[in-house]
């Protein structure tokens, strides 16, 4: 902004030399002067840099001596006109001014760009060390963990194809599940590692999600696994409604009559089976969980996972645009009065520690569903990883609490 303000400044000092360059083009067209459409604004330069010299112009051409007279009445026009231009017309010139502006400043930007960028990847670099020196023991044991869990749930899988075991439904469901899990819990790595705690804590509520959904249908077996399957056609369904309500707001085509056919048809299909309850959100968990309308504490609830209700709505807090988001940030320690608008080496802990938690719960429940010894060793190793990656989270927590409170402190003292 300070660029653009300097740029406003630099063009509004120029609007006295504009509307005097006006003026002296009415009066050589009076006197039958034709002149280049430069030479009246060149002229009202020479008049305003106070130099009292003739005003000399077109070195080479055959010389004339052009006289130019402002009388009261000139000098008033032109007052007039400025004041009116500066009470009305200014109005008009600056929107113009700032699509100019806009345009010479995003030419600066991208010119410049490379060097900029290359100056914030330093930095990138620089802070990342910062995280890797307070929390690395804990984000280093929470990707062994990560990748011990991902060759386990491969190995597992493997196990099952090649023993030609029957391809039950919900097998596929709560494979897919965990699938799901690690790559969330890559993302909630990559966020804790470049120093975004609350962004985290966002992606732990999705891994959450899915190791309660993998729970309840670990539980009720194959046949909410076919009513969680069945319900992708009532999410099309609301999918396809959305659409139709905005596409042509969007520049975009309608769906063809041949898919919209194909929708409906399975659409109908599921509610015909499973009734119209089946519509809700979560309508595919109703016939087990014996409720009309169910919610995901009730899932939670059926899942054994209520206690963690409390890190979930924190969760909700950093997906959802409410009050809350504003003013209480994980990167932020214990001084909410300040504003977080990038990375943070603070509030690693909660996230990191709530991960490591339910990765293991949604590993072991798929991983363990026909154990061989393998599996049991595999599990209990996970769980030592689990142990230690929570116990290193922490220690490095208070260590960051201590050095803080040091930290304000000495600030008081200097103050003092």
């Amino acid at each position: 902004m300070d660029v653009f303000q300097k740029q406003l400044d630099r063009s509004l000092s120029t609007v006295p030399q504009r509307f005097l360059a006006n003026l002296i083009a009415k009066k050589l067209r009076t006197q039958g002067i034709k002149v280049r459409k430069s030479v009246p604004d060149k002229i009202a330069e020479h008049v305003l840099a106070g130099n009292g010299k003739p005003f000399k112009y077109g070195a080479g051409s055959p010389s004339r001596n052009i006289t130019l007279t402002l009388t009261e009445s000139d000098v008033s026009e032109l007052g007039t006109a400025l004041e009116k231009f500066l009470d009305t017309g200014i109005q008009k010139f600056i929107p113009d001014l700032a699509g100019r502006l806009a345009k010479d400043l995003v030419k600066h930007l991208r010119s410049r760009w490379e060097e900029e960028h290359a100056l914030q990847a330093t930095e990138v670099f620089l802070f990342r060390e910062r995280p890797e020196e307070r929390w690395g023991e804990a984000l280093n044991g929470l990707r062994i963990l990560l990748t011990c869990v991902r060759e386990w749930g491969g190995s597992a899988y493997a196990r099952r194809q090649s023993a030609g075991h029957a391809k039950a439904l919900w097998h596929e469901i709560l494979l897919r599940l965990h699938v799901r899990a690690c790559q969330v819990t890559d993302e909630i790595i990559c966020l804790l590692e470049n120093g975004f705690a609350d962004g985290a804590m966002a992606r732990w509520r999705t891994l959450h999600e899915l190791a309660v959904v993998a729970t309840v249908i670990h539980q009720h077996g194959e046949e909410i696994a076919e009513r969680y399957h069945a319900h992708q056609a009532v999410e099309s369904k609301r999918a396809m409604r959305k659409y139709a309500s905005c596409y042509a707001l969007l520049g975009q085509r309608p769906l063809s009559s041949r898919e919209v056919s194909r929708i409906d048809k399975a659409y109908n299909a599921a509610i015909s089976k499973y009734g119209k309850d089946f519509d809700s959100d979560y309508g595919w968990a109703i016939y087990h969980l014996k409720k009309r309308k169910v919610t995901f504490a009730d899932l939670a609830q059926e899942a054994g996972r209520a206690d963690m209700r409390s890190y979930y709505q924190m969760g909700n807090d950093n997906v959802h645009a409410g009050i809350k988001s504003l003013f209480v940030r994980l990167g932020l320690v214990d001084n909410y009065k300040r504003l977080l608008a990038g990375r943070s080496n603070a509030g690693l802990a909660d996230p990191g520690q709530n991960t490591a938690h339910t990765l293991m719960q949604i590993s072991v429940l798929v991983c363990l569903s026909e154990p061989v010894l393998d599996d049991i060793v595999a599990a209990e190793t996970i769980r030592l990883l689990r142990d230690d990656v929570v116990r290193s989270f922490f220690r490095a927590h208070q260590r960051l609490r201590r050095d803080d409170k040091r930290s304000k402190r000495s600030g008081e003292k200097a103050t003092a």
